[in-house]
């Protein structure tokens, strides 16, 4: 039995990610792919436009076998400790032979030679990564510029460590190298729109961000079809008709109450919160209107958007530095949370269960059985997490959510 891996967002799931599915099965002749996913909160530092669950059966819809989820301490996570979090967590399932990603570049080997060089970092590459981070440059733009001057002679160097997809490609690749994983990475070349690319009605591909965006502006969801499998477009239509789509902006309310509140012992004790940020967010806290305007308030030339976002979203959920010491230093989960599988794929959910190197959880009951105190308080932990967003979702809607610990897993 061979089986591929694939760490997705599908924010929302679209004909791209019907194909990358397709596609890694056909390339790879696996038998089944699984999929690591993100939650209800995404790694740029945001809520996932509708949630998990919904997520979850439009992938299974569309060939994924297995959905299991991405700790949200990783899925609201730098691209490095994403894939770090993401790559533990499928070698732990015991079952992938192949990682699939797609990138813009397409080419393994040049993507492998840089993820070596940053996995083995040499001192002439980390001499000249300080000194554009001593320029004020934010990290992403001084590994680009550190990366290009050390390989001078590389041709694409400047789109190949600037584009989305690329980034990612090379640090999943990074992590295989630093794990010594024996996953065999296979990459295929984005095609269609880019992910910045902005929705166009009657354009030949969409991205993600594009759904979300037009979403956002009130574009009518039936323009969108088009992009999307059935299972995914139907979900995406019922949560606009309901009221149940979600944004940064949500939590707004929130997280200018928890700021203020702890205004006066500042914020260095979550996650990815410098001092200078800290004070940057409580000097600035009376000019607050909503999430999206405070990041771009708060964003320097050293910090980006979406790294402000990702700390904000840090201290709204309660996210500290400690919360990080659950998971071991491979960056792995003390569980595997699944969100779904196919019935006719169940034989995979049954060698997980035998060949995972931690628990298997297919809901509360099989946590509350195969979990001591430390491993079942990080779950707890994370399903207030879950839970916040499903709040949103019923204060916006008016529609009653279940909580996260009471939801059965999706079965298609």
């Amino acid at each position: 039995m061979k089986t591929a891996g694939i760490i997705a967002e599908y924010n929302p799931f679209h004909d791209g990610h019907k194909y990358h599915i397709e596609e890694t099965k056909k390339q790879t002749g696996a038998d089944y792919c699984v999929v690591a996913m993100s939650g209800n909160f995404v790694q740029r530092g945001a809520p996932a436009i509708i949630d998990k669950y919904a997520r979850a059966k439009s992938a299974l819809a569309e060939g994924a076998d297995l959905v299991i989820q991405i700790p949200p301490v990783f899925s609201l996570s730098s691209a490095e400790f994403y894939a770090k979090g993401s790559i533990a967590l499928l070698e732990n399932t015991g079952l992938i032979d192949y990682l699939s990603f797609g990138s813009e570049a397409g080419n393994l080997e040049k993507l492998e030679n840089l993820a070596k060089i940053l996995a083995d970092e040499p001192d002439k590459y980390k001499k000249l990564l300080q000194k554009y981070l001593k320029a004020g440059n934010a990290f992403p733009a001084a590994r680009a510029k550190a990366l290009i001057d050390y390989c001078p002679d590389m041709t694409d160097l400047s789109e190949l460590v600037s584009s989305p997809n690329n980034i990612l490609a090379i640090e999943y690749l990074k992590a295989l190298i630093s794990s010594k994983s024996d996953i065999k990475p296979v990459t295929m070349k984005r095609v269609g729109a880019g992910y910045n690319d902005p929705y166009a009605p009657g354009q030949p591909g969409i991205s993600a961000k594009a759904i979300r965006e037009a979403i956002s502006y009130g574009s009518e969801v039936d323009n969108l079809k088009a992009y999307m499998p059935k299972e995914s477009f139907k979900a995406l239509k019922d949560a606009v008709k309901k009221n149940m789509t979600v944004d940064e902006n949500d939590f707004s309310e929130m997280l200018i109450y928890k700021l203020l509140s702890e205004r006066e012992n500042g914020y260095t004790k979550y996650l990815d919160v410098s001092e200078e940020l800290s004070d940057r967010i409580s000097n600035n806290l009376e000019k607050f209107k909503n999430v999206t305007d405070f990041c771009n308030l708060l964003k320097t030339k050293d910090k980006t958007y979406t790294r402000v976002s990702r700390a904000l979203f840090h201290i709204l959920l309660n996210i500290t530095q400690d919360s990080i010491e659950p998971y071991d230093y491979t960056g792995s989960c003390p569980y595997i949370r699944v969100l779904g599988f196919r019935k006719s794929s169940e034989a995979i959910l049954s060698e997980i269960k035998t060949k995972a190197s931690v628990p298997v959880l297919c809901g509360y009951n099989d946590a509350a059985d195969s979990l001591y105190s430390e491993p079942m308080k990080v779950f707890r932990n994370e399903s207030k997490i879950e839970d916040l967003y499903f709040a949103v979702q019923t204060m916006k809607s008016g529609v009653v959510a279940k909580p996260d610990l009471s939801r059965p897993i999706v079965v298609v």
